[in-house]
Parts: structure tokens; C-alpha cells; sequence
């Protein structure tokens, strides 16, 4: 990671003199590697993390996973169904419990880790929905069934068979040849000769609709061949000068038959038969008909009359892949497919896979790609690289009709990055930094103070596959993502409000630091953090490379040893006055501690703005000393069961020498190094005036060196 002077210069001051004030670290903080707050609003060094599937000694637990790309957590059916889903390599897993570990659900997707969007999950309906922007989108249901989200085929027409009308008129009637069966299709007319009643000319067509397990419905198919029915007269009739015959028009309407091909996908359950009624004189919107169960060729034989038809046919679009996708009002929101980029469509209802033809919406009047969607305190946005849109549906036909731009040059690079903070502003990842929106739509640039860092110290190229999570206890928002020169996501951005820090387990190489694919937070009472990665220093039982898996942030295992890291906090630059024209002496400075570990780290001081260590020391005790109460020899790393006794952390001083003489400016850096824990509390300072009388006094004269 770049250092403190690729990020924004944070400067400190302290009023010349012995004043007992006490300061709290994140005050002071300019850099802060590895640090987590606490419940006492403390820093404590981070811990963890450790595997969720723990060791039982039957099968390596990373046997079954390859590269990891995503993690989902739900509980479903009223928190009944406990639901993790995780897909690595080609294939999506589900925990079957703690008995059985991961059972595959579905196989055959892509394992693609080029830049692109990431994995995205959402509840809907109860139901997981899950796209990748590559391969065709699916829903997982609470008994792990996965299944294709609505329909990506159009449905082939029906064939209908009807009465035809012989060439030669002089031996038949109208309506005599063909599949001629009498029914109640046909559109009764005016009288042709003045005597009786008649059948007038008419035109039908049928259409089929392919209906799921969830009853999302597919496109409609093309119309089906014209059936038609020819006028005739119902009586009298003497063809070659015959009898009258006697018919009535009941006699004389028909009926058709309907054979229909229209086998659909594995996860069909019906075809829904439309047909529209008499289009030469009436509406040529097709109307409900049948529901055939099953998928299979069917033939019906239709003699319903056009008045007892059914509802309309509703017009759906198919169901194409697309790149990112959000949940507004019931509604599944998809965008930025891949056949169209700028494009926006809404489902019906609680239908995910049912898209109604007529709501879309372009954000961009240009059609720029939609790069992530959002439902934000009521209203829906969506982003593009550059640009922020209010598209929310429309109060009064309830569809997507237009946008309106809240915000021209930031957008949003990162789809997974966009989260609710707990008070209720929206945070997310630009090219040029993070940003909030509150719920009056007022957009803010929150990362100023590492301004520079999130502009030269990481990867462009992989800000796409950014992804995040709010930490439930900490209220944190934490954003995982590729530093400059690394092409997996290796630190963490924290964020609390106010201050940023930053999280890296491991050393910063990339063979030696820990890769976070995906995180999620759990839907249930624990609330834990998963993160599905990698620890590179890890091997399989067959020596070759391993690591993969599901892990637990901030938790630890005796069966799990977490990578090495270091942990480092960084003061700004501590002046006594704004200018830096008065010299001070930095004789101490006291550290504030919550004791727990026994153990040493390290604080370096530096001066005059300059970041190579002026002072070093290395053998700072992390805990406090004994009062005859046995609690420094009590520590856990010591603790025998049955016989050590738990305490409540104190509150110890430690003082370390600085001995900073004639400084203009000051910094000081904590360093602890894993398996070593710390945990600060406040800091407080001695320094004093340099010299005595003008105490700009040892400013040197314009040419002294």
C-alpha cells in the first residue's frame, strides 16, 4: 500500500506547555493499518479471521472449492431456512449443515476471473436471485432447487387447423372441408338475402406463453397460422338446387384444432393457450384460452366462443443476461444487459422472471452502460460511470418512464460497493473516490482524507469487482479492494462515519496476504462477516495450492492459524502552533492501554516532516504492571483451566521516551506485529518551549544550512 505521503497531509496541534490533556488515537490518527474499534470505542488490533467449515479430520475442508467468486447468506421461510450459498470454480454450493458440509447445487458456469462485474445475490419473493453478468441468471429457492430466472426462449407459434373452403364451389359449401366439427367460433352477422341469418367472414390466430415453477411467464410466441371461417347463410340454402337444409347459425359455427410444439425448458409447468377473437371485425389483443400442465405437445380441440374468452395476454419481454440488479417495491431490477448496456427493465410484482415488454427506461439519453442500480429510501437510482439517475417508477402508470440526473461526473465503478450506512446515507465506490447521498439525494465526497490513495494506490482496472459489507456491531462499512500493481482484492477500506482505516492480512505480497473474492453479512443472529478467499500459504493434502473457502472475520479457531500481519498506526503531524514557526522539545509521549496480552511492539518517532524513523524503540510492554492482584501473570496464553480467572481490561499508562529536541514538527508510529495484541485507549504528550525568550528565536537566517 502507498505510505502517508500519497494520502492527504492531516495535521495535528498541541498548545505549547505541560497541559494534561488526553487525546483519543483516532484524533490524532493519519494512518491506521489493522486496527478495529471496540465496544469501549477503543483501537484493538483485528483478529482472525478463521474457516466457517470447521476441521472435523475427515476430508481436507477446501477439497471441494476452486476459485472462489461469491457468497450469499439468507435465511429464508421466515428464518426457518438457513441458507449459505457459495459459488467457486464452475460450480454453486449450499451448506447442508454442519454433518454434511457443501452439497453442489448447479454446475456448468463460468470460472472467469478477468475484470468484470462480481458475483450479485438479492431476496426476492423469498427466493435467492443470483447473476454474474456472464452466464444465464438463476434463483435458488429454500430447498437449494436452483432453476433459470424466468424465461430466456420464445415459445415456437401453434399450428391450428380449421375448416377450408374447396376450390370447387359448385359441389360444396362454405366452411364444409377441412376440420370442419361444429362448435361456437363464429361471428354472427347482418341478413345476406333478406330471408335469414348468417355467418359472417372471421380471422383468429393463437399464441402459447410458457409459464414456470414460480409462474413467471415467458415471451409470447408469433402468432400461430390464420384460422379463418367463410361466411355462410343459414337458411334457406339450396346449393344445385337441393332442399333448404334447415341449418340455423348454431349449426354453422365451428371449431379448430389446436396442436401446440411449444416444448419448453426443464423448468416449465404449463403452457397458457391465448387466441384472439374474430380480429376482421374486433380486438386483436389474444385473450386467455387453456393452461396445459406439463411441457409435452399437446392438441385441444377449441370450440369456446369469443365471449367467453379470458383475461388479455399480458406482453412480456425474455429474460436476457444482465450485469447488475436490485429489488425495488417487490420488483427485480435489472440492468445493463448484454445486448443492450443503457437499457433498465422492471418485473411484475413479486415475478422476477416476468418482464412486463413496455417498462424500460434509458437513464443516459446516450444510452452510456448502466454500471449498478440501487433502492434508496424509496427512491430507485442508477449509475453510470459518470453520472447518478433518480429513475423511480412513475406514481401514476407505475412504470419506468424517465430520469433524472442528480449528478453529472461521479457515478458508481463498482456495483457491489453501493451499501446503506446506519444513518441512512448511501455510500459507494466512483473512479475518483467514495461517496454518500443522504435521503434528501444531497451527494457528498467522504474520502478526502485518503483522497490521493484511492486515486494512484489501486488497481482501475479491477474496481469492478470492489465489494462490501456493514459491519452490524461496529456499524462499519468496510470495501474490499485491489491496490495498485495486485490484481485480487487485498485490503480493506473502513469506514465509520468519519475516519478511514485500512485492513490487510498479511505482509502486502500477493502470495503471502489474504485474496477476498466476496463478503456477506449473515442474516441471522450472529451477524458474522463471511468472506469467500483465499490464504495463498495454505496446500491441499496433495501438496498443491489450496486455501480456498468461506471464512470468519474477526474470530478465531485453535484448528485455524491466521496469516501474519502487522499492525500500524500512524500519527499526523503533531505542531504547536498552525504555522511550524515554534520549536518545541518532545520529551514523552503516554500511551493509554486496555491490558490483556504480555507481549512488545514498537514506536518510532520522526521529525521535521520527514518519515525515516529519527527514534526507535522496540521493547514497549503492551500490558501493565502487577499490584499484587496476579493479573499480569494471569493471561490467557498462560491460562489453565479451572484455575485462572477472568478480569475486566484496565485502563494502563505506559510512558516512552522521545527525547525530540528543537523540532518544528513531530510524528510518532505504533507498530505490532501478530501474534502480539494492543489495544489503545489515549494518548497524552510533554513537550515544551525550545529555548527561552522569542520562541521564534532558532528559525535560521535565509542562508544558514
Amino acid at each position: 500500500m502507498a505510505g502517508p505521503d500519497n494520502q492527504q497531509t492531516k495535521q495535528f496541534f498541541i498548545p505549547i506547555g505541560e497541559a494534561p490533556s488526553v487525546y483519543a488515537p483516532a484524533s490524532v490518527a493519519q494512518q491506521i493499518i489493522n486496527f478495529e474499534t471496540t465496544i469501549r470505542s477503543t483501537l484493538a488490533t483485528v483478529r482472525g479471521p478463521t474457516t466457517y467449515e470447521p476441521v472435523r479430520g475427515l476430508v481436507d475442508p477446501s477439497a471441494p472449492f476452486g476459485e472462489m467468486h461469491g457468497v450469499f447468506h439468507a435465511s429464508l421461510v421466515g428464518g426457518v431456512a438457513d441458507t449459505l450459498i457459495v459459488r467457486s470454480g464452475t460450480n454453486l454450493y449450499r451448506h447442508a449443515g454442519w454433518q454434511r458440509g457443501w452439497e453442489v447445487i448447479y454446475t456448468g458456469l463460468t470460472s472467469d476471473t478477468r475484470p468484470g462485474y462480481p458475483d450479485q445475490f438479492l431476496v426476492l419473493n423469498d427466493k435467492i436471485i443470483w447473476t454474474n453478468g456472464v452466464d444465464y441468471p438463476l434463483v435458488i429457492d429454500a430447498q437449494g432447487r436452483t432453476v433459470p430466472v424466468g424465461f430466456q426462449e420464445i415459445p415456437s407459434p401453434p399450428s391450428v387447423y380449421g375448416p377450408q373452403q374447396y376450390s370447387d364451389k359448385r359441389v360444396s359449401y362454405p366452411n364444409a372441408g377441412g376440420y370442419s366439427w361444429r362448435g361456437e367460433i363464429g361471428t354472427p352477422g347482418d341478413v345476406l338475402s333478406g330471408v335469414q341469418g348468417s355467418v359472417l367472414d372471421g380471422t383468429w390466430y393463437y399464441y402459447v406463453q410458457l409459464e414456470d415453477i414460480y409462474g413467471n411467464l415467458s415471451a409470447p410466441s408469433s402468432p400461430s397460422n390464420q384460422a379463418y371461417i367463410r361466411t355462410i347463410q343459414a337458411d334457406p340454402y339450396e346449393p344445385g338446387g337441393d332442399p333448404n337444409t334447415g341449418a340455423t347459425i348454431d349449426d354453422l359455427t365451428r371449431q379448430f384444432m389446436v396442436r401446440m410444439t411449444a416444448q419448453g425448458p426443464d423448468h416449465t409447468v404449463a403452457v397458457n393457450l391465448y387466441r384472439t377473437p374474430d380480429t376482421t371485425r374486433g380486438s386483436t389483443k389474444p385473450r386467455f384460452l387453456a393452461r396445459f400442465a406439463g411441457r409435452e405437445t399437446a392438441i385441444f380441440g377449441d370450440r369456446v366462443a369469443d365471449s367467453f374468452l379470458g383475461a388479455e395476454l399480458e406482453e412480456t419481454a425474455p429474460v436476457t443476461v444482465f450485469r447488475t440488479m436490485c429489488a425495488h417495491q417487490g420488483c427485480l431490477i435489472i440492468a445493463n444487459m448484454l445486448v443492450d448496456p443503457g437499457l433498465v427493465r422492471r418485473s411484475s410484482p413479486g415475478f422476477p422472471g416476468t418482464l412486463p415488454k413496455d417498462d424500460f427506461v434509458y437513464p443516459d439519453s446516450n444510452g452510456a452502460e448502466v454500471t449498478a442500480v440501487a433502492s434508496h429510501a424509496g427512491y430507485l437510482l442508477a449509475f453510470t460511470e459518470n453520472a447518478v439517475y433518480d429513475i423511480t417508477p412513475d406514481r401514476q402508470t407505475g412504470k419506468l418512464s424517465g430520469s433524472v440526473t442528480l449528478a453529472m461526473g461521479v457515478g458508481c465503478v463498482a456495483p457491489r460497493s453501493i451499501k446503506a450506512l446506519a444513518d441512512g446515507r448511501l455510500i459507494w465506490l466512483a473512479r475518483d473516490g467514495f461517496y454518500t447521498m443522504d435521503t434528501n439525494q444531497q451527494i457528498t465526497r467522504v474520502s478526502q482524507p485518503i483522497q490521493a490513495l484511492t486515486r494512484t494506490g489501486l488497481n482501475m482496472a479491477r474496481y469492478r469487482k470492489a465489494v462490501s459489507v456493514v459491519d452490524a456491531r461496529s456499524l462499519e462499512y468496510r470495501c474490499a479492494v485491489a491496490p495498485a500493481g495486485v490484481q485480487r482484492n487485498t485490503v480493506l477500506f473502513i469506514f465509520d462515519g468519519q475516519n478511514w482505516r485500512r485492513q490487510q492480512l498479511g505482509n502486502g505480497d500477493v502470495g503471502t496476504t489474504f485474496w477476498i473474492a466476496d463478503m456477506c453479512r449473515t442474516d441471522d443472529y450472529r451477524q458474522y462477516i463471511l468472506m469467500a478467499g483465499r490464504d495463498p500459504t495454505k496446500v491441499n493434502q496433495q501438496g498443491g495450492p489450496a486455501g480456498y473457502n468461506v471464512y470468519v472475520a474477526d474470530h478465531e479457531t485453535t484448528n485455524y492459524e491466521p496469516l501474519p500481519r502487522t499492525a500500524l498506526y500512524r500519527s499526523a503531524w503533531i505542531r504547536a502552533d498552525e504555522t511550524g514557526m515554534t520549536p518545541v522539545h518532545v520529551r514523552s509521549i503516554y500511551l493509554g492501554m486496555m491490558d490483556g496480552f504480555d507481549g512488545t511492539f514498537t514506536v518510532r518517532y520522526f521529525r521535521n516532516g520527514s518519515w525515516k524513523p529519527f527514534i526507535e524503540i522496540t521493547d514497549v510492554l503492551a500490558i501493565g504492571v502487577d499490584d499484587d492482584s496476579a493479573i499480569v501473570t494471569d493471561v490467557a496464553g498462560a491460562a489453565i483451566v479451572g484455575t485462572a480467572k477472568a478480569h475486566e481490561p484496565r485502563l494502563v499508562w505506559r510512558m516512552v521516551p522521545a527525547g525530540l529536541e528543537n523540532v518544528g514538527s513531530w510524528a510518532f508510529e505504533i507498530e505490532v506485529t501478530y501474534p502480539t495484541r494492543l489495544e489503545l485507549a489515549a494518548f497524552a504528550f510533554d513537550q515544551s518551549p525550545a529555548g527561552s525568550g522569542n520562541l521564534r528565536g532558532r528559525i535560521p537566517l535565509r542562508q544558514d544550512r
